[in-house]
């Protein structure tokens, strides 16, 4: 029996950069930003090709190939630094906006402030992770989730690096 399918028919075509309908209809999606690109992409309605800023996350998500002001913008103003440097390793809240602009009168946003994380626990011993000196829980997941793409405690964090491992 073939598997039963729901949601925008959109989402199961092969695209390889991230669309609103690939997203959550009533929810942000978190992810972590990984490393940024700058990638020829093709507008097949202009017939033209134009490079543009490409995120790629920690997740399992397909990347988000950048606008020219308006998500830069709200990153910027988020993680706050316009620096690309700045944004790895940083975690932002993507979501469905109406947007008059788009084909289909919608369009992926970032939210102008960083996600905050409430609890978290270490992927590794269990433990509630905790802030240790001036790194916060946001911050230790956060870098945690950047270098071993595991969310870590600050000890295990540790035990990863003092093994030199770049991915746990």
């Amino acid at each position: 029996m073939a598997e039963r399918l729901t949601g925008d028919y959109r989402k199961y075509s092969d695209k390889k950069y991230l669309y609103h309908w690939d997203l959550p209809e009533d929810e942000d999606l978190i992810v972590t930003i990984d490393h940024i690109g700058y990638e020829k992409l093709e507008n097949k309605k202009k017939g033209t090709a134009e490079q543009k800023l490409v995120l790629h996350f920690v997740e399992d998500v397909k990347p988000l190939a950048l606008n020219k002001k308006e998500n830069p913008s709200r990153i910027t103003a988020a993680l706050g630094s316009s620096l690309i440097e700045d944004w790895v390793g940083k975690r932002i809240a993507l979501y469905v906006a109406d947007e008059d602009r788009s084909d289909d009168g919608k369009a992926i946003r970032v939210r102008r402030t960083a996600p905050k994380i409430e609890k978290a626990f270490c992927d590794e011993c269990g433990q509630e992770i905790t802030p240790h000196g001036d790194f916060s829980v946001n911050k230790i997941v956060t870098m945690s989730k950047a270098k071993y793409k595991k969310c870590l405690c600050w000890d295990c964090s540790m035990k990863h690096k003092e093994a030199g491992d770049v991915e746990g």
